[in-house]
């Protein structure tokens, strides 16, 4: 299928539009061109001559384009345009997953409080919630480490983490 191509009416004046014309004749009018080089956008379904100022503006933003769609490839970026159809909009099957604010608020009040619940333990009860909580130890190992049963672990550590909740509870 040829190619369609358009030229300016009037180089001067882009506002008086364009004419349609065929290969052979937009071949013959580059060759016979001569005042100045002529600049031509390929709009993919035709081409079409412009100013050079147009030219240079239209180039840019296509590379910019080009540019950023590859980033966005490299990275495994979607565009939540990406994701519509015509049952709903990309964006709404996006989940929310970040936290609410109420939920940050309240556990940096409790990270706060944990120095001060950790001082009214006695020593063994700080150890035990140390090591099973800050060290990530599990409650085998900490079994083996003691010479008891794993359930020992796990009852000693449900008394102490009641005892943590009453003592929150109290102090509101």
């Amino acid at each position: 299928m040829p190619k369609t191509f358009f030229i300016m009416k009037d180089r001067a004046d882009s506002s008086k539009g364009y004419t349609e014309v065929s290969e052979d004749y937009f071949k013959g009018y580059i060759d016979g061109f001569t005042d100045g080089k002529p600049y031509y956008i390929n709009l993919g379904y035709a081409v079409m001559e412009t100013t050079e100022e147009h030219y240079r503006s239209y180039y840019k933003d296509y590379r910019r384009r080009r540019y950023m769609e590859a980033e966005a490839i490299k990275f495994g970026e979607l565009s939540y345009d990406a994701l519509d159809s015509d049952e709903f909009s990309g964006s709404d099957i996006v989940i929310d997953t970040s936290e609410p604010f109420e939920d940050v608020v309240d556990r940096k009040m409790l990270v706060d409080r944990i120095p001060a619940i950790l001082a009214m333990l006695n020593e063994k009860e700080r150890l035990l919630i140390t090591q099973l909580y800050l060290k990530n130890m599990s409650e085998q190992s900490l079994g083996s480490y003691y010479g008891v049963h794993q359930t020992t672990i796990s009852r000693r550590k449900e008394i102490i983490l009641r005892k943590m909740k009453i003592f929150f509870e109290n102090n509101a």
